[in-house]
């Protein structure tokens, strides 16, 4: 029996439509592959969000409990850079321990779940758990294997403190205990995702200060339930894991608030959708060319994001990678899919990640980085002098004297960018052959 939370699990799961049937047929999730240098990518930028679009779930019979979701997917996002409280009791975001090293992991995962009646979301630390558990890279999931991974997600606690709806635990059998069938209900949508799922994620690097808005804004979403009396309770069309994770980011500046809880017609004529989140994301990069001084100061919410963070969407280090589920595999079909809330003939989302997956500058470290160091020394050698912009604009020069400011700060900034994209490419050049994350 498939339990029916599980179809609101996938938070899109339940679009529908002649569209986007036609769109159902299984995706190549291999291309274009996970970013191959993390060592190089981690030191350039070492705080990063990823936003991740997980194809739907579908469980083979007769093991554990039955598990099946839409082919909408579902959204979790990765943050680079930061760490769990390991000493809440709950989850909650924090900046890393300087004196933990050992351990230190390289980010943490989280999900939002309907599952939860005193979390909005949840977290788990280390890429390599959160997307493929106990797994290690290329490696098949048997039913040991699933079972290890669980056993290690209780181990690191991920749902100490989080409370789950009464109603989850109606196809619980009789012999396994409340906090076990948790974790079995939850691998491969709140952690291990690629046990069950594949994946196409976008990576956004970001700025210390903009992290720390991005924690501020999730622990704040938490703080509402953790203690009551308010109970969450998720909404596919008004408040879905979309939401969450789009608000994440506008919390850094990056694009404008998505509101939840709206009005539900309004609510389902404009809602966020996986995968079209995922080329949202790119798009928003591209919107606001990093060698359009004047656009950039045009743009408001560029500007002000500018201004208060040193920081351009249009960066290096934005990159799409992709894995798909592991196989062979003893537990989940591995035929999956992963749709566009678009037309499949005339809608842009199909063309333009079609597009982003044939430049590999959005997906390859190297040409990423030699991109943007041609784009900036491009920009540095056709600088014009404040005074050109005083004689050829003289109303955006003089705006009561925000553009001779601005000028001056942008072009710190390509320099300083220059010199990041350099010392990058030179790590490349004189490191050793890629290494596994």
């Amino acid at each position: 029996m498939t339990h029916h939370l599980l179809r609101r699990m996938a938070c899109a799961g339940l679009l529908a439509g002649t569209a986007l049937l036609a769109a159902c047929a299984p995706t190549n999730f291999n291309h274009p592959g996970q970013v191959s240098r993390p060592d190089v990518y981690n030191q350039a930028f070492p705080y990063y969000a990823e936003l991740c679009a997980v194809s739907q779930i579908s469980k083979k019979p007769g093991f554990g409990a039955d598990i099946s979701g839409g082919a909408g997917g579902h959204a979790v996002m990765f943050l680079g850079g930061v760490c769990l409280d390991r000493k809440a009791g709950y989850p909650v975001l924090t900046e890393c321990d300087a004196t933990r090293t050992a351990d230190r992991p390289d980010g943490v995962g989280f999900s939002m779940n309907s599952h939860y009646s005193n979390a909005n979301w949840t977290g788990a630390e280390s890429s390599a758990f959160y997307f493929d558990g106990t797994l290690a890279p290329g490696q098949g999931l048997t039913r040991a294997g699933y079972v290890a991974t669980q056993d290690e997600a209780k181990r690191r606690g991920i749902y100490d403190g989080v409370i789950f709806h009464k109603e989850v635990f109606n196809g619980k059998p009789a012999n396994m205990s409340a906090v076990d069938w948790k974790y079995e209900m939850s691998v491969g949508t709140d952690y291990a995702t690629t046990l069950g799922r594949a994946r196409f994620c976008a990576r956004l690097p970001v700025t210390a200060p903009q992290m720390r808005k991005i924690m501020d804004f999730l622990n704040e979403r938490n703080a509402v339930y953790r203690n009551g009396p308010k109970t969450y309770d998720s909404n596919v069309l008004q408040d879905n894991c979309n939401h969450l994770t789009h608000n994440a980011l506008a919390a850094a500046g990056f694009w404008s608030e998505w509101p939840i809880n709206r009005f539900v017609v309004l609510a389902a004529l404009s809602f966020p959708v996986p995968k079209n989140e995922l080329v949202n994301l790119i798009h928003r990069t591209d919107a606001v060319p990093v060698d359009n001084i004047q656009a950039i100061f045009n743009d408001k919410l560029t500007y002000q994001t500018f201004m208060q963070y040193d920081w351009l969407a249009d960066e290096p280090g934005v990159l799409l990678e992709s894995e798909p589920v592991h196989t062979p595999n003893e537990v989940y079909n591995t035929s999956l899919s992963l749709i566009f809330y678009d037309d499949p003939v005339l809608g842009s989302y199909h063309r333009n990640f079609a597009h982003y997956l044939k430049n590999a500058h959005y997906y390859d470290l190297r040409t990423n980085l030699e991109y943007f160091a041609g784009r900036y020394a491009r920009i540095m050698q056709d600088r014009q002098p404040l005074s050109w912009w005083q004689a050829h604009h003289p109303a955006l020069a003089r705006e009561s004297g925000a553009f001779p400011a601005f000028y001056q700060r942008y072009y710190d900034y390509i320099a300083a960018q220059q010199a990041k994209v350099q010392q990058a490419l030179d790590l490349l050049h004189t490191t050793e052959a890629p290494t596994s994350r």
